[in-house]
């Protein structure tokens, strides 16, 4: 209660700092202040899977920064007058001119928060994020024949559908879903994306208000910030862990298609079997990603775990409850990084990185528009030929990860792009046509 005393004295104060500077700013005089690519990786899906019966296997900142705005002219009322000086300068008043004495306006005292205090102020911010993200996450359990498993989701709207992950309800022909306040009902498959590794559930004959969960963005998310993942992990349910983003912009393998999911954000935060379909949050408790895997050769978290970036969920899903599937852009072409064995071979400059084309497929978009790929081998290795391709739309391309994720992110099929790539020492732009990726069913 004290520490929530200072704030609201802190605030009150820098109000009426806000206060006073607006009305020096008022007056006459002041001034305003003014793709195909294959990533092997040691990963596995992380929903729990068990033979006969389902078995557990598987600081908040207040900164007040005051800024005085200038203020809105009112057309027909009042006109800009021209200054002119001729000698010195007259600071005597004109007319009906007001003399606005200075102010010495000093800043109210910063109360300081004890480092107690600004621990107890984090753990009531969590907790209140717990009790309002938990009313939206689910606890799903399927069955196919003998077989059980278990993994995670979250509620997307309010007509009962629910977001997971693919390999959660891959092959099951019965769904259940608990919700943290006890209510349980059956669930069907709507739709599902193995390239993404999601699918989307509706619930049946829904006897309470769903709290859809609230959702966030992806695409600015820095390593450092906050990760809280929200799950269901060894099948004990609604579990929060918390911890950091460690990595964004990876590429992982789905494990259910030659495609690979981008921007794929990698965290320290606990995933283990069962966190599967779960959310990753940001600080404000909105999704920033779903919970697919781990990297770990026990099964268990060892601080690596990846998420589907939500910005990818964002355009997935809706696709998936209004068709029943989503199609991606193809550009029709299989690459690599540019590596330092590459640079070195074909002499590539220092500055020049993206990602290499080693093949385009025959008549694809990249092939009909121009771009080539290795023509071959030249004593046992790659000629390294291929073009680069260093952006897309002036978009700069630092990798074959960014190119995955920008086609995956921010196109669509039949849509016309224009394409940098370095060839033969110069840099030139193709505009290409791009195709549609064969649905996987």
């Amino acid at each position: 209660m004290k520490m929530s005393n200072k704030l609201k004295r802190i605030f009150i104060g820098g109000i009426s700092v806000l206060t006073l500077f607006a009305a020096v700013a008022c007056t006459p005089g002041a001034s305003p202040v003014e793709t195909t690519v294959t990533t092997e990786v040691n990963s596995e899906q992380v929903s729990n899977v068990a033979t006969g019966t389902a078995t557990v296997t598987p600081a908040i900142t207040l900164a007040l920064s005051p800024t005085i705005f200038p203020t809105e002219s009112n057309e027909g009322s009042a006109e800009s007058i021209p200054a002119g000086f001729d000698g010195d300068a007259d600071n005597s008043p004109a007319g009906d001119a007001v003399v606005v004495p200075e102010v010495s306006i000093q800043a109210p005292a910063m109360s300081a928060l004890t480092p107690a205090e600004i621990v107890a102020a984090q753990e009531e911010h969590l907790a209140d994020l717990y009790e309002q993200a938990v009313q939206s996450v689910v606890f799903i359990v399927t069955g196919a024949g003998q077989r059980l498993g278990s993994g995670s989701g979250f509620v997307w709207d309010e007509e009962g559908n629910v977001v997971t992950n693919y390999h959660v309800v891959q092959g099951a022909t019965s769904i259940s879903v608990k919700f943290f306040n006890g209510r349980e009902y059956r669930a069907d498959l709507v739709a599902f994306d193995p390239a993404a590794d999601l699918a989307v559930i509706k619930l049946r004959d829904v006897e309470h208000e769903l709290v859809p969960i609230k959702i966030g963005n992806s695409s600015e998310l820095r390593p450092g910030q906050t990760a809280i993942a929200l799950g269901n992990p060894f099948g004990e349910e609604f579990t929060m862990t918390t911890g950091i983003v460690s990595a964004v912009s990876r590429t992982l393998n789905s494990g259910f298609s030659s495609y690979s999911i981008p921007s794929v954000i990698q965290t320290d935060a606990a995933i283990n079997p069962g966190n599967s379909g779960g959310p990753l949050l940001d600080m404000n408790g909105a999704v920033i990603g779903v919970n697919t895997q781990i990297k770990s050769e026990s099964r268990q978290s060892s601080g690596v775990g990846f998420a589907v970036p939500v910005d990818l969920v964002k355009r997935v899903v809706p696709s998936l409850i209004e068709s029943g599937v989503h199609t991606y852009a193809l550009m029709g072409i299989s690459g690599n990084e540019v590596n330092l064995t590459l640079r070195e071979s074909i002499g590539l400059p220092g500055d020049v990185v993206g990602a290499y084309v080693s093949s385009v497929t025959p008549d694809g978009p990249a092939d009909t528009a121009g771009i080539r790929g290795d023509t071959g081998t030249q004593f046992s290795g790659p000629n390294f030929d291929g073009d680069v391709i260093v952006s897309i739309n002036s978009i700069r391309m630092r990798s074959m990860d960014d190119l995955i994720g920008y086609l995956a992110l921010n196109t669509a099929p039949d849509e016309d792009i224009v394409v940098g790539i370095f060839r033969d020492g110069v840099e030139i732009a193709i505009t290409m046509t791009l195709g549609a990726r064969p649905s996987v069913s």
